[in-house]
């Protein structure tokens, strides 16, 4: 999950701006915050390999079991926030961003937002066209997709972050690759998702295990910001080899708040408040806010079945990788219904809007940032030819020229802008 804040902002940036940013309802330190804790969710609860779901649930009583997971999150969810679940969407998001343009005396928005904070972004340009002055949208959401469509591409793009951090896990790490080849990355990595969903790894001082479901954790996680994160995944790697799941259990468990099995933050960054001064920190909700804003945003069917189909397909097309994106999917079964709807961008006097798309983004498409921009009026593009999720705070001086020089002198991004 990417979170903008002060620090991923330039000098520059920060002589001309108030840096301001604020939760969403629902989110961390909002009260209330939205609560979908289970027993289940209590830690280190131990857990053999007979109580973990499969990746890929394939018999009609795993795809049960599977159903009955999600279903008792989402009770969970209506039991402990049912009041605020109709109203922690992106629509509400949007509007609450322009009450905060409001408040603090702005005529226009200026406005950074990365991952879900773009789709925040584009959903407020809908509703207030002629209050934006400049929104920069790194890391895109396409909001034409429906649910099955965000899915299966999402499942893609995780697939070919792996095969890319197969392909330059020795440019990034060097002698800390946990194979000599990319072919071998690879293989390792199959065979370490057959072996834990057989035999779960130890985990030193806890009673779980790494399953599969923790390594794919942990390796998704580690997909967000590879110039960091490639190092410990490739130890990690090294030492599951070796019947050691201590160090991706350490990823999996932290990377938690990253991941949107999808990554997406429902923290954007606009003239970016941090809410939660209080005494103690508030908990990590980020993964329970971004279900719900996916839930609420984008309609969901109600029948299993249709989730069985596309998760066949996904697991075809994209394996593990692509079945996670549906099975997150399936606890918005029984959610309620937002206002919103898979649509293309109508934001009649928008000025034009910066779109930033990273090739090798896994948690969002590149392909979400070119669709995005060709929607929006006016809409700009900037490639960044890399690796990781997002732009814009940790890429390079070209990415960072551009985006300054639009948001500070609103200077226009030339078609087919590549960095």
């Amino acid at each position: 999950m990417k979170s903008g804040g002060a620090d991923s902002f330039t000098k520059q940036a920060r002589a001309h701006f108030d840096i301001v940013s604020f939760d969403p309802r629902g989110v961390a330190g909002s009260k209330p915050a939205l609560d979908c804790t289970t027993p289940d969710d209590a830690p280190d609860q131990g857990g053999g390999s007979d109580a973990v779901q499969p990746l890929y649930p394939r018999t009609d009583a795993e795809r049960q079991a599977a159903l009955a997971e999600a279903d008792r999150t989402a009770a969970a969810c209506q039991a402990r926030s049912g009041e605020i679940l109709p109203h922690v969407g992106t629509l509400d998001a949007a509007r609450d961003l322009d009450v905060l343009r409001a408040a603090l005396g702005d005529d226009k928005l200026t406005y950074v937002g990365w991952s879900y904070g773009t789709y925040l972004g584009t959903i407020y340009a809908e509703q207030f066209p002629q209050r934006a002055r400049a929104l920069v949208l790194d890391g895109a959401m396409d909001p034409a997709l429906d649910w099955s469509e965000e899915a299966l591409s999402g499942g893609r793009a995780f697939r070919k972050a792996v095969d890319d951090y197969a392909d330059n896990c020795a440019k990034i790490v060097q002698k800390a690759c946990p194979a000599t080849t990319p072919d071998g990355i690879r293989t390792l990595v199959s065979d370490l998702f057959a072996r834990t969903a057989r035999h779960p790894l130890p985990i030193k001082g806890s009673t779980k295990r790494l399953d599969e479901n923790m390594l794919h954790s942990a390796v998704t996680a580690s997909m967000y910001t590879p110039e960091v994160q490639w190092q410990a995944l490739s130890e990690g790697l090294t030492a599951a080899r070796k019947g050691d799941g201590t160090k991706l259990a350490d990823i999996a468990d932290h990377g938690q708040g990253l991941q949107d099995d999808g990554s997406a933050d429902p923290g954007a960054s606009d003239t970016p408040t941090d809410a939660g001064t209080a005494d103690a920190a508030p908990r990590d909700n980020s993964s329970d806010a971004l279900m719900a804003a996916n839930c609420l945003d984008n309609p969901h069917p109600k029948d299993p079945q249709a989730y069985w189909q596309v998760l066949d397909r996904a697991y075809q097309e994209s394996g593990a990788f692509g079945a996670s994106t549906v099975l997150a999917d399936l606890t918005c079964r029984t959610w309620p219904t937002g206002p919103l709807q898979p649509h293309r961008v109508k934001a009649d006097g928008l000025p034009p809007v910066l779109v930033v798309g990273t090739t090798g983004d896994a948690a969002t498409p590149y392909q979400d940032a070119q669709s995005l921009a060709a929607q929006l009026p006016g809409g700009m593009l900037l490639t960044y030819k890399g690796l990781g999720h997002t732009a814009y705070g940790r890429s390079n001086a070209c990415v960072t020229d551009a985006v300054d020089g639009y948001l500070v002198d609103l200077k226009p991004v030339q078609p087919g802008a590549s960095c």
